[in-house]
């Protein structure tokens, strides 16, 4: 790899020559014994790579796509939705719950300020929270 350009930035990054010779081999089949075989202990794997002997499960998207996902399987249009905003990744919970149809009420903070508990426990006391 030291012909390739080394990035420290979250994505895209380089390569090394063995997954390149790896990634042009055949493919297999996604149902067959082999790759299952091959799943499972990739699954296997991420319990030791996570520490834990639980289930991990792998989602293969973005992380807006998780989110999305996330939200697609909780709000239902017209649903209340508190987004607490201080950055961009709150701000995105808020346009994609706005997407499903949500009502999205925000509070919102500039990025690498706190949000006040005593603003928050208001918001939440007001009466279309009280389902909550």
């Amino acid at each position: 790899m030291k012909d390739k350009l080394f990035l420290m930035i979250p994505g895209p990054t380089p390569v090394p020559e063995s997954v390149m010779l790896e990634i042009a081999k055949h493919p297999i089949g996604h149902r067959s014994g082999e790759f299952s075989k091959v799943l499972h202990n990739v699954y296997e794997n991420l319990k030791y790579v996570f520490r834990t002997k639980n289930d991990v499960f792998v989602y293969t998207s973005s992380g807006t796509g998780a989110m999305c996902a996330a939200l697609e399987n909780l709000v239902n249009e017209g649903d209340h939705v508190l987004s607490l905003i201080l950055g961009n990744f709150g701000n995105r919970w808020a346009k994609i719950a706005e997407s499903r149809g949500a009502i999205v009420d925000k509070i919102e903070v500039e990025t690498g300020e706190v949000i006040d508990p005593e603003v928050l426990r208001a918001k939440l006391a007001e009466d279309y929270f009280d389902s909550f």
